[in-house]
């Protein structure tokens, strides 16, 4: 699927925010996520991923709906040992709610991948260590 242009639009008009014990950090597309920098080198990890379960496939859903998707997503996160954190999406131009999310540490890309698809994603914030927040599509 190639990206709609609204889409492309509200999640590069977003900010990523994140919740770590050394508190709270702010990742955009394109920017370097050098924030993470100590919490992956803490963990001895050289890549992250920005991921939600919250309004499959960009329908709104109700809040008991994407609650419940987020606890089904922290459940398959737990299942694996991943390493993440609570954070939100909050997009610039507030027509979308916030959405709970998660920093997921050490996850590679296809792993990011595959796990947006099971929640029914468009996409998910991915990177690496000391390089930019990408937005990567996951049904191209």
């Amino acid at each position: 699927m190639k990206p709609n242009p609204e889409l492309l639009a509200a999640y590069t008009a977003t900010s990523y925010h994140a919740d770590l014990p050394s508190g709270r950090v702010t990742l955009r597309i394109g920017e370097a996520a050098t924030e993470l920098n100590d919490i992956l080198i803490e963990h001895e990890v050289g890549s992250w991923a920005f991921i939600t379960a919250c309004n499959p496939m960009s329908l709104k859903k109700g809040d008991r709906e994407n609650r419940q998707h987020l606890e089904e997503l922290e459940k398959l996160l737990i299942e694996r040992a991943a390493i993440y954190f609570p954070g939100q999406g909050i997009g610039d131009s507030k027509v979308w709610p916030c959405e709970s999310s998660f920093l997921v540490l050490g996850i590679n890309l296809d792993e990011g991948i595959d796990i947006a698809r099971k929640f029914g994603q468009h996409a998910i914030v991915f990177g690496r260590f000391n390089k930019p927040a990408q937005l990567v599509w996951v049904n191209e």
